[in-house]
Formats: C-alpha cells, structure tokens, sequence
C-alpha cells in the first residue's frame, strides 16, 4: 500500500475503515463477512451519534471507548453473545488497521468481554419426533381457525411438511446442518452414499442413503443442481447468501408454527442436530463416535450439545428417587 493511501485512510477514520473493509469483503466474495462488519458499522455509528461523532480516528480508538461501547449495547438490552459478535467485529478490523500499519496497536479491546457463552440447548426425544412425523397438519391449521380450504390453505400446508420433512431428513442425516443441507447438490450423492464438505470445519462427511432421507428427495424434486429446492441462485454469490438468510428464517418460522401445533415444541433449525446427538448418547454410542459423525473439530463441542441431555438424566433420577422415597407422593 502506497504512503499516501495509508494517510489518507488515516484521516478517514476507523468507521469509515471499517466500511471500506466491508465494501471490500464484499466484492471478494466474502458475503457472510461483510454482513457482519455492515452489522457492527452500523451498531459502532449509532453509538458514536450518542456522544455527537461521525466517526472517531484511530488514536482515539481508546480502552475507554470501547468499554463506553461495550456498556452502551448492554444499555440496549444486548445479550452477551450478541455484544461480543459487535466487539470482535470492530476488533477484527482494527487489527487489519494495525498489520496495514495505519496505526499502532494501542490495544482498545483489553478488558471487553469477546469469548462465546454456552447457551442452553434443546433437543426433541423420540417420541416427540414420532409425533412431529405423523403430525396432521391440515387438520392443525384448519382447527387454528385462520385457514379454511384454498390455496391459501394448500400454501401453508405444503411450506410445514417441507419444513417437518427438511427437520426429519437432517436428523437421519446424522444430524446435518441446514446451511450444508441448503448448499448440497445432487452430486453428493454417489450411490448408496451422500458425502459432502462441512461448510464450518471442512471436514468431509459420508452419511449412508436411507429409506427416509431418500423418500423426502423423491417427494421434492430440483430443477437446479441443488439437491433439494432450498435455494435456486447459483451464479451471484451474494444473492445466494441472501436467498439463504431469507430460507433460514422461513425455515425456523415455520418449525416454531410446528411446535405450536404439538403443545409447545421448541424447534429451531439446530433442534435436529442436537437431538441426534442426544438420541445416540441414549443408546451408548460413544461420544469420540457421536463427535465424528457430526464433523466436529473437537469432543469439546459436542459436550456442549451433550450437557442437557446429562442434566435430564441427572432430573429423572431424582425424581424417580423421590417418588420412590415418598411413594409417589411427589
């Protein structure tokens, strides 16, 4: 980088650095990444409006700013997880800013909290997918009293047995992912084996075709290469990163829709996932096994996935326990 272009974006400051880095991740192809820094921009620009900036430069890119930062989004109602996506963010670039030498490291970020907390994971036990899997959805939606026969009705009713089907194909699928589930193409199945590249960790992953996962591909035919009528974009890769959002979005609406109609389910796109995992700890598969079936990069990981369904266990025993103490008087 030539002297002259370093003065200048020295003298733009650090927000507009940061979208100058956005802009430019952008036109890499880097879509996810430049979501993310237009996120943090536009969080970090409503802040500086608070204290009557525009944009703030480097030098004064200080420890104290960005503890004022940190506190102002915990003023916003912010959970943790969510100030530090907006922390590391800014701390990403920043540090672009330092190896491009634009400024030195004064090290603003020390003392903000940027780590990942555990949240609470739920997954659905087997019976509660039977449920989901048999589940009359006509019937539930004309009961709910909003939909009458039509096409409106026909409408909802195919978007949630896509949904339930997509739910039930991901957990025989050991547990897939929706972002690789969106992105696979009919390519990955070779044979009696559907092998495909984790979007995450890269780890390759070959799932053996069954009866189930093959009936749901039958029932919703593509007319792209993609194995499943997800996504239809392929040549833009920032309108297939948008066509995904927008899927990801329907997709958990219409699982919460679901949920709804069995009591109260909690579905997310990640309750397959975590009830797989669940549902071979329940039946002693060993935990170095559960993790490379998933294609994580560490067992850590899939304790995290683990760790409810270890206090369930440790509840029942207790209640199972009292019960016994108390002849069921509890």
């Amino acid at each position: 980088m030539k002297q002259g272009e370093k003065e200048r974006k020295k003298r733009k400051g650090f927000l507009a650095f940061l979208n100058y880095e956005k802009e430019r991740q952008r036109q890499n192809g880097h879509i996810s990444v430049a979501n993310n820094y237009a996120s943090a921009a536009h969080s970090f620009s409503r802040f500086l409006k608070t204290k009557n900036k525009t944009d703030v430069s480097f030098e004064k890119m200080t420890s104290l700013l960005v503890s004022d930062y940190e506190a102002w989004l915990q003023t916003c109602g912010l959970c943790r997880n969510t100030t530090s996506f907006y922390i590391r963010a800014l701390q990403s670039v920043y540090h672009k800013a330092v190896r491009q030498s634009l400024t030195e490291d004064r090290q603003p970020f020390c003392g903000t909290y940027r780590g990942v907390a555990r949240t609470i994971k739920r997954a659905i036990d087997a019976s509660e997918l039977c449920q989901l899997s048999t589940l009359d959805i006509r019937g539930a939606l004309i009961s709910s009293g909003n939909y009458e026969s039509g096409r409106r009705l026909d409408n909802m009713q195919h978007q949630l047995e896509f949904a339930r089907d997509i739910f039930i194909f991901c957990f025989c699928a050991r547990g897939l992912t929706f972002v690789d589930l969106a992105h696979m193409r009919k390519s990955s199945i070779s044979g009696s084996l559907l092998a495909y590249v984790r979007r995450k960790t890269k780890q390759r992953i070959e799932v053996q075709m069954e009866p189930m996962m093959q009936a749901v591909i039958d029932r919703y035919p593509s007319d792209t290469d993609y194995l499943l009528p997800i996504l239809t974009k392929t040549d833009n890769m920032e309108a297939v990163y948008q066509q995904y959002r927008y899927a990801l979005g329907r997709y958990n609406a219409r699982l919460e829709m679901l949920g709804m109609m069995l009591g109260g389910l909690k579905l997310t796109s990640y309750v397959s996932r975590h009830s797989w995992a669940s549902a071979a700890r329940q039946q002693n598969v060993p935990l170095s096994i559960i993790s490379q079936s998933m294609g994580h990069d560490s067992e850590k990981t899939t304790e995290i996935y683990l760790k409810s369904l270890e206090c369930n266990v440790i509840n029942k025993t207790n209640h199972d326990l009292l019960s016994h103490v108390f002849q069921n008087n509890v």
